[in-house]
């Protein structure tokens, strides 16, 4: 409940307390917005920063996303990922990511969030490889697009007229 209401305050940029179509969107997606980045990197850091101290460390950072569970060998992407963060993700080298290294890797500058989703799709449904879709690609993965944020959860595929 803290979380969420932290999160609408944040979304809600005329502090009426009233959410407008964006206002929401906003709450729902924060990503999308860069006024609610910070509040992305923050409930990231509080869900990953197991002893909340303030920062991530390598062990917080591998365990987010794998348990050994007794299992004394760790998968070869595990080791992959520990490399990228001593490598890249703790670029001050200080054992643990900071606000800022942590923004830097969930929310790069470099990555467009749009153009990832359609060759997400384009990849998932182009049948025959040709860079192309077709109405049949689209409707035999017809459950992905309306899944996708990129076409509005299928509502572009019923305004459009190439169909």
């Amino acid at each position: 409940m803290v979380r969420d209401e932290r999160r609408f305050k944040m979304a809600d940029k005329d502090g009426d307390l009233i959410a407008t179509k964006e206002e929401f969107t906003a709450f729902l997606h924060p990503e999308e917005y860069d006024y609610m980045k910070d509040i992305v990197v923050q409930e990231t850091m509080e869900d990953i920063d197991k002893n909340a101290d303030g920062f991530i460390d390598l062990e917080e950072y591998i365990g987010d996303m794998y348990s050994h569970d007794g299992n004394a060998d760790e998968p070869e992407w595990v080791k992959t990922e520990r490399e990228q963060f001593v490598e890249f993700r703790d670029k001050n080298r200080d054992g643990k990511m900071d606000k800022e290294e942590t923004k830097d890797w969930i929310l790069p500058s470099d990555y467009d969030h749009a153009e990832a989703e359609a060759r997400h799709l384009v990849y998932e449904s182009d049948q025959n490889k040709d860079g192309k879709l077709t109405k049949e690609e689209i409707v035999d993965k017809y459950d992905l697009f309306v899944g996708s944020q990129a076409t509005d959860f299928g509502e572009a595929l019923v305004r459009h007229d190439e169909f």
